[in-house]
């Protein structure tokens, strides 16, 4: 069956060029054209459609009221929208997409653009829809950390997610989501592109360098999509984009074909991932009581210099050690046969991780204790 397309406009031209675009060969979708809000209305009661290519401005009233509509009924919610309109103002964009609208197109606009996106908008919706119904269990038993500074929407996307069966961990920013990745091991990251302080690609990007956290995928829910930042994720190493809609349908398809494609996830996370529960009472980056005093760690005294940086770096056992290992070897220093000298080098480098993976606080008192280390046994070296 060919996908219904309903094409509301004003304008007598944009209807019968829109008509001969969509419906002729390379195309070949049924289009359904209205003039009037009004009419639009009906139709739209009456049959059900693929797509809506939608003007903003109506002889009878506002096209964003029609979107309005759409995205607030149930049987409607999933239809993509394109708007059209020659009202190009910023401010139109922005309200049309802050709406739910999946594409927003100026007038005079380009034809074979329009056709392009009309059908990737079909397919997707359809590919959707054919994951929803045949892959539902998919989800049941992924612990997911949802990573948004809106708390309205990340409660939104929490509460879809958990009726799917997934055990969700809420985040509202990426220094936080960072923070708890270091102590919970998680099947997928689902991150807001734009958040205050660290956004999500710079997140991202620490996740995938980090060898204990890299195995986990990455997505990025994003206002717009634009190939720039695409490519800058590919580079890092993020799985997938998602465009940032009121309805999740395809939020949830896309993340069923990940773990599909990744039916291990679960596994390496337990395996490498995070690192052991909280214990109660404790702080998320706290290094067990054994190995503090003051303000200062405690240095041990034995061990290798490396087991000794380790120890008192205020990381966890578990991902302590591979953590100081990337460091040293981005400073050029084979950490495990380090002298105090190497140490001393690579001592920004160390810094630079601890505060990638601990508060404020923890890094400096870190850092502050390796430096005495380094200090120390340079003297007992000497």
């Amino acid at each position: 069956m060919k996908p219904q397309v309903l094409i509301v406009d004003d304008s007598l031209t944009v209807r019968m060029d829109l008509r001969s675009l969509l419906s002729g060969p390379g195309v070949g979708f049924v289009v359904t054209a209205c003039e009037t809000k009004a009419l639009a209305q009906k139709v739209l009661k009456s049959r059900t459609f693929s797509l809506v290519i939608l003007d903003v401005l109506l002889p009878d009233g506002d096209g964003l009221d029609i979107l309005r509509e759409i995205r607030s009924s149930a049987d409607l919610v999933q239809l993509p929208v394109i708007l059209l309109s020659t009202e190009i103002e910023v401010k139109h964009r922005i309200q049309g997409l802050s709406m739910g609208a999946d594409e927003y197109i100026g007038k005079p606009y380009d034809g074979g653009y329009l056709a392009l996106r009309a059908t990737e908008l079909v397919n997707q919706r359809s590919s959707a829809r054919r994951a929803t119904e045949g892959t539902g269990p998919a989800l049941i038993g992924k612990k997911i950390l949802v990573v948004d500074d809106s708390p309205t929407y990340r409660a939104s996307l929490a509460q879809v997610l958990r009726q799917d069966g997934c055990d969700v961990i809420p985040a509202q920013s990426g220094e936080e989501a960072l923070s708890l990745l270091a102590i919970e091991g998680v099947d997928c990251v689902i991150m807001d592109l734009l958040m205050p302080g660290m956004g999500g690609l710079e997140a991202a990007r620490r996740i995938k360098q980090s060898g204990a956290l890299c195995h986990i995928p990455v997505v990025i829910l994003t206002g717009h999509d634009d190939a720039e930042i695409r490519e800058e994720g590919a580079r890092i190493g993020v799985e997938d984009f998602v465009l940032k809609a009121p309805e999740l349908t395809m939020l949830k398809s896309r993340l069923r074909g990940l773990f599909r494609q990744r039916p291990a996830a679960s596994a390496a996370s337990a395996a490498g991932g995070g690192a052991p529960p909280r214990r109660a009472g404790s702080s998320p980056d706290q290094a067990p009581s054994s190995s503090r005093t003051g303000s200062l760690s405690v240095v041990p005294a034995s061990g290798s210099l490396f087991e000794r940086v380790v120890a008192v770096s205020g990381l966890s056992s578990v991902i302590g050690p591979s953590t100081i290992v990337r460091a040293c070897r981005r400073a050029g220093i084979e950490p495990r046969s380090m002298s105090p000298e190497d140490l001393h080098r690579a001592l920004p480098a160390i810094h630079e991780t601890l505060r990638m993976f601990l508060n404020e606080e923890d890094s400096e008192r870190g850092i502050a204790a390796i430096s005495m280390l380094a200090r120390e046994a340079a003297s007992a070296a000497g």
